[in-house]
Parts: C-alpha cells; structure tokens; sequence
C-alpha cells in the first residue's frame, strides 16, 4: 500500500489519496452537499470525491503500524508549522514497514533566498541612479502569498505556508525522526515504484528508508 498524503488533484489509481483540506472532506463525506454548491457556482467543480480518503495528518493516523509501503507528501509539509512538521514524520515513520520508504518535496527556502540575494547583489552593483527595487518582489511574494498573511477562506481553504526547508533541516528532520539512507533526490528519481503518477513538480525532493 502506498498513500499520497495531501493530494490536492493528483489522485492517480495505484495510490490510497489522502487529502486533509476542508473541500476534500465536504467532497469525500457530504457529496450531495458539494454537488449542490458546485451547481449553484458557489465552488468550483473539484477532484475530490468519494475515493479520496479524508484524513487530519495532524491526528493519529488510520493505518496500523508497519502496514505501509511507501508515502509520498507533495508540498505538504510547509502547510504545517515545524513542530507539527515532526509530527507528521513520526507517524508516517510508523506506519512504514521496515525498508519502507518516505519522500518528500517542499519548496527550496534556500534557492528562494538566494535568488533573492542574486538580484540584491546585481542591482547594488549598478550605478546607484539606475538603482531599483524589483528584487523586492521576493520579499513581497514571502509575505503576501507564501507565510503571513492568511489567503481568503474561499480561495484556498484556509491554507498558507507555516515553515519553510532546506536540504539540510529537511535532512536532518528526517534522521531525526529515525529515518535512514536520507538522500536529496532528483525528480521523479525514486525507490519507490510509480512515482512519476504523483510527482509532478521539481523542487527540494529527500526520501529516506525506516530501518
């Protein structure tokens, strides 16, 4: 068995697809009532459905120990605060089977910044008349769309980002929770069979194997 922890849309067959948004458990346990919204136009039509397992990654997870073979969270875990980062891990840790293995691709804290700090270093080595502030839009994208402030509650759920990762706190999280064989992977580059269906974005991708 393999879960796909925070789906979103991508809930390919092979896969138990596991979302813990508000729209996957109005589309997953109340479909008349999600039907009759997406008809009055009040939401748009989703995904989500009756095979989509709704679940609080925050809570206990419905899976017995060692019962898992592999668990993929696809930008995921930046939804989550570190704390409640750690948690998640120590679960996914133990629903694992021994040599099971957990992947995960966040958003890179460390090629943002450093984008950030090139087109910094670019501009103040210009004349300083034909200095600008265009490499503020990394900030302004940090603040106003990635951390701080809170997205309508109809235009994404409630969700916004809450931590941010690099190679070597995701790293380091991850041995920390016991995982070994902690590598960065490249994409769709995996043990784990069939990853191609979920993974369809590069970014800061770790997977590790419980021993």
């Amino acid at each position: 068995m393999k879960l796909n922890l925070g789906c979103g849309p991508v809930q390919p067959d092979g896969w138990v697809n596991v979302d813990g948004s508000n729209r996957a458990y109005l589309a997953s346990r109340l479909p008349w009532l999600n039907r009759a919204l997406e008809r009055s136009g009040l939401l748009a039509p989703t995904e989500f459905g009756a095979h989509t397992v709704h679940a609080d990654l925050l809570r206990h997870f419905p899976w017995p120990n060692g019962s898992i073979d592999a668990i993929y969270m696809g930008e995921v875990l930046e939804h989550f605060t570190r704390v409640q980062g750690e948690q998640i891990l120590h679960q996914c840790f133990r629903v694992l089977r021994r040599g099971g293995r957990l992947r995960v691709r966040v958003p890179d804290n460390a090629r943002f910044w450093s984008r950030y700090l090139e087109e910094y270093q670019r501009t103040r080595g210009l004349a300083r008349s034909s200095w600008s502030g265009d490499h503020t839009r990394f900030i302004k994208m940090y603040f106003d769309d990635l951390c701080v402030k809170r997205p309508k509650l109809w235009q994404s759920m409630g969700h916004f980002h809450k931590w941010m990762y690099d190679e070597v706190s995701l790293t380091l999280l991850f041995e920390g929770t016991g995982f070994r064989e902690v590598e960065r992977c490249a994409f769709q580059k995996s043990g784990i069979p069939g990853i191609a269906a979920v993974e369809n974005r590069d970014d800061l991708i770790v997977e590790g194997v419980r021993p």
